[in-house]
């Protein structure tokens, strides 16, 4: 008789349209494995997220603002079913991955509501990573990831939980702090979320690296693809923010380098003259993609964390807002000299990268995060 392992229900945005929730909830579900327990991810949808509604979503968001024609009147109206292809095909390799690679809830959760209806089962509720409590972002408290739809008595815990941003507003502490004080154990992935859930009064926070640094390259090698791989070496751009400087910049490094330019984008509206795109290509292929990468640029936190963690020269380009993870993940790995600041700057790319030392920080992050979760989930 084997002895009974405690299944944990995972509530994090699995199902946002990018490649990193996919990875982080991949990963996450790996860690716990690891640590002993059974995982599943909840299957939940924020309202934005239902398939149906995900062509509004792409309307209203960063495709308006990467293609700024359809804020002319009218122009949303003409442009829904062209949109709903590039949704449906950005969604077509994401989902392949999600089915194939994860262990979802039978049943889908469409709202709240449903949630407190009927709760999956489980010993253990988590939070998991991700900007899970970034109220910008879930456009408001949302209360599924707080767990509210748990049992009274049910032990939550929370792990690489991330705020997203530094400074909360007055009106979500008071809901956030009644909400965290019914977990066990919480863990976030940015240091000043530490400080705070600590401000709001929520105590005894441990700050830990994100779950896909948790595994390994040789982690992520074994479920790579090399099919999308260029023949010749290359420069992988991997941008998810507009920003015509960022373009003009890739130019002027891939003449420095004398290397093409291969560009993973969500459709293509992203093509770039002068580059290669490879458009949606499957989360395996993704991977793959950056293990190969001559130099990466890339001005996304998991592109930047995939760059380290798999030892790719790289130059890390800020998106903006919610820059205060790659900045955090940069000074951890002590690697600000790969943070570019100045367009102007094009030694950056003569900066050496000490990969080894890189892993040591890693491996020094995963002994501590892996300790706080074998007693966050066997207390």
């Amino acid at each position: 008789m084997t002895d009974y392992q405690r299944t944990v229900a995972v509530m994090t945005l699995h199902n946002s349209p990018n490649y990193g929730s996919c990875l982080q909830t991949y990963a996450t579900q790996t860690v716990l494995s690891d640590v002993g327990v059974t995982p599943r991810i909840i299957d939940y949808y924020r309202e934005d997220a239902i398939p149906e509604n995900e062509t509004d979503r792409a309307l209203n968001g960063q495709l308006v603002k990467k293609m700024p024609i359809f804020r002319l009147p009218g122009m949303k109206a003409l442009a829904r079913i062209p949109v709903s292809r590039i949704v449906a095909r950005r969604a077509a390799s994401l989902n392949e991955f999600r089915c194939s690679r994860l262990d979802l809830t039978d049943h889908k959760y469409y709202s709240y509501e449903d949630l407190e209806a009927d709760p999956p089962q489980a010993d253990i509720y988590c939070t998991g990573s991700d900007q899970v409590w970034n109220s910008v972002w879930n456009k408001g408290f949302n209360k599924a990831f707080y767990l509210e739809f748990a049992p009274a008595e049910a032990k939550r815990i929370a792990y690489a939980a991330s705020i997203g941003k530094s400074s909360l507003e007055e009106w979500e502490k008071v809901p956030m702090r009644e909400a965290l004080l019914k977990y066990s154990h919480i863990s976030v992935r940015e240091e000043e979320a530490v400080e705070l859930l600590d401000s709001i009064g929520v105590h005894g926070a441990v700050h830990v690296i994100d779950p896909t640094l948790m595994l390994t390259r040789d982690d992520w090698k074994r479920i790579a693809s090399n099919k999308r791989i260029p023949t010749q070496p290359y420069i992988l751009i991997y941008q998810l923010n507009k920003n015509p400087q960022f373009d003009q910049y890739a130019q002027r490094i891939s003449r420095k380098l004398g290397l093409p330019i291969y560009r993973i984008a969500y459709g293509i509206h992203e093509k770039r003259k002068g580059e290669h795109t490879i458009v949606c290509p499957r989360v395996e292929e993704f991977l793959g993609l950056f293990l190969s990468a001559e130099y990466i640029l890339t001005d996304s936190f998991h592109g930047t964390a995939f760059s380290l963690n798999l030892g790719r020269k790289f130059i890390a380009i800020s998106p903006g807002r919610f820059s205060g993870r790659i900045m955090n993940l940069l000074k951890m790995t002590e690697t600000m000299n790969h943070y570019l600041d100045d367009y102007r700057n094009m030694d950056i790319v003569d900066q050496p990268f000490d990969f080894g030392r890189a892993q040591r920080v890693f491996d020094l992050k995963r002994s501590e995060a892996k300790s706080f979760l074998t007693i966050a989930a066997n207390e």
